[in-house]
């Protein structure tokens, strides 16, 4: 009896105890976590009560990743650190929808570099201090964790047992959902598919899902068909007159968060923010434009609007800046004009890095880029983002810089979010709520108050912006070449609008064509991965494949299947399309407009005066090979200590950050001393 009595706790401690332990567990972390989510406990019972299918998927996801912890030798250390991190990033999931409208997802660990550099912007010293003392006691909990749970007996029956029931669950409510059409693979709204599917299966499927799936039916033969159909069909996309102008210099304005606050239901204005944006949609060619992302992602509708290329066929959440084109180039607008002749610039008023630009343009064939770097004259705004103002004289120093041709893509930053509930100097426009009973997200804010102040803080920006698109327009309107410039809206600003709050869609913004010549007025509405192709037609520029089938194809039933088949050939397949080559090699691409370089180097005193041109904040001097304090005097003029630098090597950097060089001038020698007397 004693041996039964043994062997039947042995069952329970080996067997019953891990199973039904660790059932419960993942039970309690799906409920909590999906609690966090939808911001409610009712909300979480509710998604159980009416998708137990897509719940309980969500349960299987952590039983599997629990499961697995059971089988090492430190399986309570494994499975603490597990329980930990599903509460961490149902946490932080919560805690980051408080700042943007996307939940987290796989893509958000390939940008942990720009939300460090971000977060001095959203909070203040106290808060980051707390964030670093939290991360410590984090790491020194898991330490001291791992020093007290000893190596345990490994478990085999149990966890094999649970591991299998859990993957058997998995595949068969997956299978199940997939064929009743519960659920979707792909994901065209971020946020919506959390609260459809759920966190952990969506946040997996975000980790697991990159790039896109090869067709069923690709082929060299389908590819060859695509390619008839392309060049046997008529242009479609725009069928108007044309502008009577061969090769302008064209101009695309990515404008951040930019909307017409004027499509709000509930609030009004003391005046209208974006009269120059107003008045440009009253007398030029404009629409709705259908972006991929809202209250954030900037970089997915920047990637459409220059490749041609739709978000919808990638993975879930994904940057394809952060995947694919770190390592491959693209079909994209600057590789096909620059086959015409045109030179290619970027301008933005943020750091080259972010998102790691300085890496991806070069892959999508500019020539140049014109950081914030790069840039003098700068000033910012109460959170620390650069106005918009300084981007007119980069635009045309960018024109004026070379004869020919050219292509400017502007992204601008100013009225980039989260927005403070509080005043910025010389605010000028009011908003007034219908109602003091108007909803409000008031997880965020503490009043309606305070979200009707952050909404002032953003139309004022807004309002700034707007006068650059009318200074821009005025300057260019004197300029001598042909030039057409579009602005768009990036995405909604991370207002946490809902559809109900505003009259338009919420991944909807707005685009209008400015040119310096007669254009004839339409209004027509498009996807962002259509507006380049749009624009070319009508001046009758047709080059790239994919400018091409957009012009002629849009319309066609296969239209989609299609334009996914070329993607996939171009980015992941053989290149049918291209005769297995690629005709787009990675380009040489300059950072600035025009390069610092040093004239000449004088003493003063214990000092050296450094003359030259193209220098700015962010310009260090490096001498001898080392860096030295420098201090920025003009863009003609650094100064840094003398330190017996008679006859060395003395050149300038230009830096992002300290540490990474984005470019640097060409070697100057300093003479003896006794050759400046």
């Amino acid at each position: 009896m004693k041996n039964i009595g043994q062997a039947d706790k042995k069952i329970y401690q080996n067997i019953i105890y891990p199973v039904a332990g660790t059932v419960l567990t993942a039970l309690l972390l799906t409920a909590v976590i999906e609690s966090l989510s939808r911001k409610s406990l009712y909300q979480a019972l509710l998604f159980l009560w009416q998708e137990p299918l897509l719940f309980f998927l969500n349960f299987s996801v952590i039983l599997i990743t629990l499961s697995v912890t059971l089988l090492t030798a430190r399986r309570r250390f494994f499975y603490l650190l597990i329980t930990g991190a599903w509460l961490i990033l149902g946490i932080v999931n919560r805690v980051v929808q408080c700042f943007r409208l996307t939940p987290v997802s796989a893509m958000d660990f390939y940008q942990v570099k720009e939300v460090i550099r971000s977060l001095p912007m959203y909070m203040n010293t106290i808060g980051l201090i707390f964030i670093g003392i939290l991360v410590l006691a984090v790491i020194a909990f898991l330490i001291l964790l791992w020093r007290r749970l000893k190596v345990s007996k490994r478990l085999i029956i149990a966890p094999l047992s649970l591991l299998a029931f859990s993957s058997f669950l998995f595949a068969f409510l997956f299978f199940a959902a997939t064929r009743d059409n519960i659920l979707q693979k792909n994901f065209d709204n971020l946020r919506d598919a959390y609260l459809e599917y759920g966190f952990a299966y969506c946040f997996s499927n975000s980790i697991f899902e990159r790039g896109i799936d090869k067709p069923k039916d690709y082929s060299a033969k389908r590819m060859e068909e695509v390619l008839k159909h392309v060049e046997g069909e008529p242009d479609k996309l725009y069928t108007g007159k044309k502008a009577e102008v061969e090769k302008p210099n064209i101009i695309m304005v990515q404008l951040e968060s930019f909307f017409d606050v004027n499509y709000f239901k509930n609030y009004t204005f003391s005046e209208n923010p974006i009269p120059n944006f107003t008045r440009l949609k009253e007398n030029c060619p404009s629409g709705f434009l259908k972006v991929p992302v809202y209250g954030a992602g900037t970089v997915n509708t920047e990637f459409e609007i220059i490749t041609g290329m739709s978000m919808q066929f990638f993975g879930t959440g994904e940057y394809p800046y952060r995947t694919v084109l770190r390592s491959k180039t693209c079909e994209s607008v600057p590789f096909n004009l620059g086959r015409d002749g045109y030179h290619s610039y970027v301008i933005h008023n943020n750091t080259a890095t972010f998102y790691n630009r300085n890496d991806v343009f070069p892959r999508l064939g500019f020539d140049y880029f014109d950081s914030c770097e790069y840039m003098n004259g700068l000033s910012y705004n109460k959170i620390g983002w650069a106005k918009d103002n300084v981007l007119t004289g980069e635009i045309l120093k960018a024109l004026n810089s070379d004869a020919e041709r050219d292509y400017i893509y502007t992204i601008t930053v100013q009225s980039h979010g989260i927005y403070p509930a509080g005043s910025e100097d010389g605010r000028g426009i009011k908003v007034s709520p219908a109602s003091q009973n108007i909803q409000y997200p008031d997880e965020l804010y503490k009043s309606l108050s305070d979200y009707v102040s952050s909404m002032e803080y953003y139309v004022n920006q807004l309002k700034e912006t707007d006068q650059f698109v009318g200074a821009l327009t005025e300057s260019l309107s004197k300029y001598k070449e042909p030039t057409v410039v579009v602005f768009y809206g990036d995405h909604l600003p991370p207002l946490s609008l809902e559809q109900k709050d505003i009259t338009n869609d919420r991944h909807s913004t707005e685009y209008v064509i400015w040119s310096n010549f007669p254009m004839e007025k339409t209004r027509y509405d498009l996807p962002a991965y259509q507006l380049s192709a749009y624009v070319f037609n009508r001046f009758g520029m047709e080059d790239g494949i994919l400018t091409k089938f957009h012009q002629r194809c849009f319309e066609d039933e296969n239209y989609k299947e299609e334009l996914k088949l070329l993607q996939y050939d171009m980015l992941y397949g053989k290149k049918y399309v291209f005769d297995k080559k690629d005709p787009n090699g990675k380009k040489d691409m300059a950072m600035g407009i025009y390069q610092p370089e040093i004239q000449k180097v004088t003493k003063e005193g214990d000092s050296l005066l450094i003359t030259g041109s193209g220098f700015t904040e962010c310009s260090m001097v490096i001498a001898g090979g080392k860096r030295c304090k420098t201090e920025f005097l003009s863009d003609t003029a650094l100064r840094i200590p003398d330190s017996n630098l008679e006859g060395k090597q003395i050149l300038v950097e230009q830096l992002a950050g300290k540490k990474s060089v984005l470019g640097k001038s060409k070697a100057f020698q300093y003479q003896s001393v006794k050759n400046d007397k």
